[in-house]
Protein backbone atom coordinates (compact mmCIF):
# COMPACT_ATOMS: atom_id res chain seq x y z
CA UNK A 1 0.00 0.00 0.00
CA UNK A 2 1.30 3.42 -0.93
CA UNK A 3 2.19 5.72 1.97
CA UNK A 4 1.33 9.43 1.74
CA UNK A 5 3.05 12.27 3.55
CA UNK A 6 1.30 14.36 6.17
CA UNK A 7 1.63 17.34 3.81
CA UNK A 8 -0.52 15.58 1.20
CA UNK A 9 -3.08 14.56 3.82
CA UNK A 10 -3.28 18.14 5.07
CA UNK A 11 -3.75 19.38 1.51
CA UNK A 12 -6.65 16.96 0.96
CA UNK A 13 -8.29 18.03 4.21
CA UNK A 14 -7.84 21.69 3.27
CA UNK A 15 -9.48 21.13 -0.09
CA UNK A 16 -12.39 19.47 1.65
CA UNK A 17 -12.85 21.65 4.73
CA UNK A 18 -11.78 25.08 3.52
CA UNK A 19 -12.84 24.92 -0.13
CA UNK A 20 -15.71 22.46 0.29
CA UNK A 21 -14.71 20.33 -2.69
CA UNK A 22 -16.31 16.97 -3.38
CA UNK A 23 -14.40 13.68 -3.34
CA UNK A 24 -14.42 13.59 -7.11
CA UNK A 25 -13.01 17.11 -7.39
CA UNK A 26 -10.28 16.35 -4.86
CA UNK A 27 -9.37 13.19 -6.76
CA UNK A 28 -9.00 15.15 -10.00
CA UNK A 29 -6.59 17.56 -8.29
CA UNK A 30 -4.53 15.09 -6.24
CA UNK A 31 -4.87 11.84 -8.26
CA UNK A 32 -5.47 10.01 -4.96
CA UNK A 33 -8.12 7.22 -4.85
CA UNK A 34 -11.52 8.25 -3.50
CA UNK A 35 -11.44 5.49 -0.86
CA UNK A 36 -8.22 6.91 0.59
CA UNK A 37 -9.55 10.47 0.50
CA UNK A 38 -12.69 9.34 2.30
CA UNK A 39 -10.64 7.81 5.13
CA UNK A 40 -8.79 11.08 5.66
CA UNK A 41 -11.82 13.36 5.71
CA UNK A 42 -14.62 11.19 7.13
CA UNK A 43 -14.43 12.85 10.53
CA UNK A 44 -14.64 16.39 9.13
CA UNK A 45 -18.12 17.78 8.51
CA UNK A 46 -19.03 20.32 5.84
CA UNK A 47 -21.13 23.40 6.45
CA UNK A 48 -24.66 23.61 5.11
CA UNK A 49 -23.45 26.03 2.43
CA UNK A 50 -20.63 23.71 1.34
CA UNK A 51 -23.02 20.77 1.12
CA UNK A 52 -25.43 22.86 -0.96
CA UNK A 53 -22.57 23.91 -3.24
CA UNK A 54 -21.45 20.31 -3.82
CA UNK A 55 -25.03 19.24 -4.47
CA UNK A 56 -25.52 22.09 -6.93
CA UNK A 57 -22.31 21.27 -8.77
CA UNK A 58 -23.29 17.61 -8.91
CA UNK A 59 -26.67 18.50 -10.40
CA UNK A 60 -24.96 20.79 -12.93
CA UNK A 61 -22.59 18.02 -13.98
CA UNK A 62 -25.53 15.64 -14.26
CA UNK A 63 -27.38 18.13 -16.44
CA UNK A 64 -24.32 18.64 -18.65
CA UNK A 65 -23.97 14.87 -18.93
CA UNK A 66 -27.57 14.52 -20.03
CA UNK A 67 -27.15 17.31 -22.59
CA UNK A 68 -24.03 15.63 -23.94
CA UNK A 69 -25.84 12.29 -24.22
CA UNK A 70 -28.70 14.02 -26.06
CA UNK A 71 -26.22 15.67 -28.44
CA UNK A 72 -24.59 12.32 -29.14
CA UNK A 73 -27.99 10.74 -29.78
CA UNK A 74 -28.99 13.60 -32.10
CA UNK A 75 -25.73 13.30 -34.01
CA UNK A 76 -26.23 9.56 -34.40
CA UNK A 77 -29.76 10.20 -35.62
CA UNK A 78 -28.56 12.81 -38.13
CA UNK A 79 -25.84 10.46 -39.37
CA UNK A 80 -28.30 7.60 -39.79
CA UNK A 81 -30.82 9.84 -41.56
CA UNK A 82 -28.13 11.07 -43.95
CA UNK A 83 -26.94 7.52 -44.64
CA UNK A 84 -30.48 6.37 -45.43
CA UNK A 85 -31.11 9.43 -47.60
CA UNK A 86 -27.94 8.78 -49.58
CA UNK A 87 -28.89 5.12 -49.90
CA UNK A 88 -32.30 6.13 -51.25
CA UNK A 89 -30.72 8.42 -53.84
CA UNK A 90 -28.46 5.61 -55.05
CA UNK A 91 -31.43 3.24 -55.28
CA UNK A 92 -33.13 5.62 -57.74
CA UNK A 93 -29.92 6.51 -59.63
CA UNK A 94 -31.56 7.63 -62.86
CA UNK A 95 -34.87 6.72 -64.49
CA UNK A 96 -35.52 4.78 -67.65
CA UNK A 97 -38.04 6.30 -70.06
CA UNK A 98 -40.73 3.91 -68.84
CA UNK A 99 -39.93 4.57 -65.17
CA UNK A 100 -40.15 8.31 -65.83
CA UNK A 101 -43.48 7.83 -67.58
CA UNK A 102 -44.93 5.76 -64.72
CA UNK A 103 -43.62 8.25 -62.14
CA UNK A 104 -45.34 11.10 -63.98
CA UNK A 105 -48.65 9.25 -64.23
CA UNK A 106 -48.52 8.46 -60.50
CA UNK A 107 -47.74 12.11 -59.76
CA UNK A 108 -50.69 13.25 -61.87
CA UNK A 109 -52.91 10.70 -60.12
CA UNK A 110 -51.96 12.35 -56.82
CA UNK A 111 -51.88 16.05 -57.75
CA UNK A 112 -53.47 16.41 -61.18
CA UNK A 113 -56.98 17.61 -62.04
CA UNK A 114 -59.24 14.59 -62.50
CA UNK A 115 -62.73 16.07 -62.42
CA UNK A 116 -64.89 14.52 -65.14
CA UNK A 117 -65.68 18.02 -66.42
CA UNK A 118 -62.02 18.85 -67.08
CA UNK A 119 -61.10 19.24 -70.74
CA UNK A 120 -57.32 19.58 -70.46
CA UNK A 121 -54.44 18.45 -68.32
CA UNK A 122 -54.23 20.40 -65.07
CA UNK A 123 -51.78 20.15 -62.21
CA UNK A 124 -51.08 22.29 -59.14
CA UNK A 125 -48.58 22.33 -56.31
CA UNK A 126 -46.53 24.66 -54.15
CA UNK A 127 -43.32 22.61 -54.29
CA UNK A 128 -40.97 24.06 -56.94
CA UNK A 129 -39.15 20.73 -57.38
CA UNK A 130 -42.40 18.87 -57.99
CA UNK A 131 -43.55 21.49 -60.48
CA UNK A 132 -40.22 21.25 -62.34
CA UNK A 133 -40.44 17.44 -62.39
CA UNK A 134 -43.96 17.59 -63.82
CA UNK A 135 -42.90 20.04 -66.54
CA UNK A 136 -39.92 17.85 -67.38
CA UNK A 137 -42.25 14.85 -67.59
CA UNK A 138 -44.64 16.71 -69.91
CA UNK A 139 -41.76 17.46 -72.24
CA UNK A 140 -39.87 14.17 -72.12
CA UNK A 141 -42.72 11.65 -71.78
CA UNK A 142 -45.58 13.39 -73.58
CA UNK A 143 -43.71 15.67 -75.95
CA UNK A 144 -45.62 18.77 -74.80
CA UNK A 145 -44.11 21.97 -76.20
CA UNK A 146 -43.42 24.86 -73.82
CA UNK A 147 -45.66 27.28 -75.74
CA UNK A 148 -48.66 25.07 -74.90
CA UNK A 149 -48.14 25.56 -71.17
CA UNK A 150 -50.41 27.97 -69.30
CA UNK A 151 -49.57 28.93 -65.71
CA UNK A 152 -51.83 30.47 -63.10
CA UNK A 153 -50.86 31.59 -59.63
CA UNK A 154 -53.09 31.14 -56.58
CA UNK A 155 -52.31 33.45 -53.66
CA UNK A 156 -53.81 34.40 -50.35
CA UNK A 157 -55.27 37.88 -50.74
CA UNK A 158 -52.86 39.25 -48.11
CA UNK A 159 -50.08 38.77 -50.69
CA UNK A 160 -51.82 40.68 -53.45
CA UNK A 161 -49.21 43.44 -53.52
CA UNK A 162 -46.47 40.85 -54.07
CA UNK A 163 -48.16 39.20 -57.05
CA UNK A 164 -45.71 40.48 -59.65
CA UNK A 165 -42.69 39.44 -57.58
CA UNK A 166 -44.08 35.95 -56.94
CA UNK A 167 -45.04 35.46 -60.59
CA UNK A 168 -41.50 36.42 -61.55
CA UNK A 169 -40.20 33.85 -59.07
CA UNK A 170 -42.27 31.06 -60.62
CA UNK A 171 -41.40 32.19 -64.13
CA UNK A 172 -37.72 31.91 -63.24
CA UNK A 173 -38.18 28.50 -61.61
CA UNK A 174 -40.23 26.99 -64.44
CA UNK A 175 -38.82 28.93 -67.41
CA UNK A 176 -42.40 29.70 -68.41
CA UNK A 177 -42.61 33.25 -69.84
CA UNK A 178 -44.77 35.69 -67.89
CA UNK A 179 -46.81 36.15 -71.08
CA UNK A 180 -48.09 32.59 -70.53
CA UNK A 181 -49.36 33.40 -67.01
CA UNK A 182 -53.07 34.08 -66.72
CA UNK A 183 -54.75 36.31 -64.13
CA UNK A 184 -53.85 35.39 -60.54
CA UNK A 185 -56.55 33.87 -58.36
CA UNK A 186 -56.78 35.20 -54.80
CA UNK A 187 -58.01 33.15 -51.87
CA UNK A 188 -60.14 34.92 -49.27
CA UNK A 189 -59.52 33.41 -45.86
CA UNK A 190 -59.65 34.60 -42.25
CA UNK A 191 -56.64 32.54 -41.22
CA UNK A 192 -54.03 34.85 -42.68
CA UNK A 193 -51.47 34.06 -39.95
CA UNK A 194 -50.69 30.73 -41.60
CA UNK A 195 -49.28 32.68 -44.52
CA UNK A 196 -46.92 34.79 -42.40
CA UNK A 197 -43.91 33.21 -44.07
CA UNK A 198 -41.34 35.06 -46.15
CA UNK A 199 -40.94 31.88 -48.23
CA UNK A 200 -44.60 31.74 -49.19
CA UNK A 201 -45.04 31.64 -52.97
CA UNK A 202 -48.60 30.42 -53.22
CA UNK A 203 -49.69 27.54 -55.44
CA UNK A 204 -48.94 27.27 -59.15
CA UNK A 205 -51.43 25.71 -61.53
CA UNK A 206 -50.17 24.25 -64.80
CA UNK A 207 -52.53 23.67 -67.74
CA UNK A 208 -51.77 22.31 -71.19
CA UNK A 209 -53.66 23.82 -74.13
CA UNK A 210 -55.69 21.53 -76.39
CA UNK A 211 -54.87 18.47 -74.30
CA UNK A 212 -58.25 16.72 -74.08
CA UNK A 213 -56.94 13.69 -75.94
CA UNK A 214 -54.00 13.40 -73.53
CA UNK A 215 -56.33 13.87 -70.56
CA UNK A 216 -58.51 10.98 -71.75
CA UNK A 217 -55.42 8.82 -72.14
CA UNK A 218 -54.33 9.94 -68.67
CA UNK A 219 -57.54 8.53 -67.25
CA UNK A 220 -56.68 5.26 -68.93
CA UNK A 221 -53.11 5.33 -67.61
CA UNK A 222 -54.40 5.89 -64.09
CA UNK A 223 -56.87 3.04 -64.54
CA UNK A 224 -53.94 0.94 -65.68
CA UNK A 225 -52.19 1.65 -62.40
CA UNK A 226 -55.35 0.71 -60.52
CA UNK A 227 -55.55 -2.61 -62.36
CA UNK A 228 -52.08 -3.48 -61.11
CA UNK A 229 -53.20 -3.26 -57.50
CA UNK A 230 -53.22 -6.65 -55.73
CA UNK A 231 -56.61 -8.19 -55.05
Amino acid sequence: MRRYSQEIKDKVRSLRIEQGLSLGQIQLITKIPKTTIHLWIKNYSLTVGQKAKIKGEALLLLQKGRIRVQEIQKERKRTKEQELTNKGKKEIDGLTNRELFIAGVALYWAEGFKNKHEHRLGFCNSDPSMIKFYLYWLKESLGVRKELIVARLTLNESYKEKTEKIETYWSSITEIPLSQFTKTFYQHTKWKKQYADKNYYGVLRIHVKDSLDILLRMRGWIDGLRLNLPG
